[in-house]
């Protein structure tokens, strides 16, 4: 009995101590609550940021679409004011250019424009050999003698080494009808001294002409833009044709 007396406190004190891994296991509790806690305050701190960053890309984004919209209506309001002025201007040139061509004033190179006897009545391109560009400079207008209504090309031809080549043409030009007739381009081309003026008819030619005081080369086919032809295969070289056909322009 007295030994028991003797080993009793030393069992409840040895069931009063922690076992050393209760203890291991506490301390790292209270790292990881720390770290938590830690964690939790930096993810507040970045989502304050976030929220103050999305604010600057809301207020950027705003910012944005109000200069998008000055910028589509200045766009525009400059656009209509571009379309206002090149219709002016155009309006201008229009009317300079049916002023000189109703008064004269501008230079005038082909046949003298009066009413012959002769007129072709089947498609035709002339080529004028003897009524050459004489100045360089701007062409604007064509004028011709014509017996019936027809339509017309007007084309321009440069000398390169031994070839003529088609270099420009115009739009498909209406003479409504029968007389002297003047037509403006609808856009002007500059020529170089020494070309030559072509003109292709596609239905008939219906233009005056006469025999024997002229140098105008005909074909019975078109001759397209960039296409080269030799002098020598032209027809009419014996018939020395000379026509009512030519062209006006500003020249130097």
């Amino acid at each position: 009995m007295r030994v028991f007396f003797l080993l009793f406190p030393l069992l409840v004190i040895a069931g009063c101590q922690a076992p050393p891994g209760v203890k291991q296991l506490e301390d790292e509790k209270q790292a990881l609550q720390q770290e938590l806690e830690s964690s939790q305050q930096q993810l507040a701190k970045l989502e304050a940021e976030r929220q103050q960053l999305q604010a600057q890309l809301d207020e950027s984004r705003h910012v944005i679409a109000v200069l998008d919209s000055e910028k589509t209506a200045r766009v525009s309001e400059s656009s209509t004011l571009r379309s206002q002025v090149r219709r002016f201007v155009q309006r201008e040139i229009d009317e300079l250019k049916a002023f000189l061509v109703n008064s004269n004033l501008l230079d005038y190179v082909g046949g003298e424009l009066v009413r012959r006897k002769l007129y072709d009545q089947k498609p035709i391109m002339l080529i004028d050999l003897q009524n050459r560009i004489p100045r360089p400079g701007t062409l604007t207008g064509f004028g011709g003698y014509f017996v019936k209504p027809t339509t017309l090309k007007i084309k321009l031809l440069r000398p390169v080494n031994d070839r003529l080549v088609v270099i420009w043409e115009s739009r498909l030009q209406q003479v409504n009808g029968g007389g002297l007739v003047r037509g403006n381009f609808a856009v002007s081309v500059g020529v170089e001294k020494g070309d030559v003026l072509g003109y292709w008819f596609p239905k008939a030619g219906n233009v005056t002409f006469d025999k024997g005081t002229g140098n105008t080369r005909y074909l019975t086919r078109d001759v397209p833009l960039g296409s080269r032809i030799s002098p020598s295969s032209l027809y009419g070289d014996d018939d020395k044709r000379s026509y009512s056909l030519g062209v006006f322009g500003l020249l130097k």
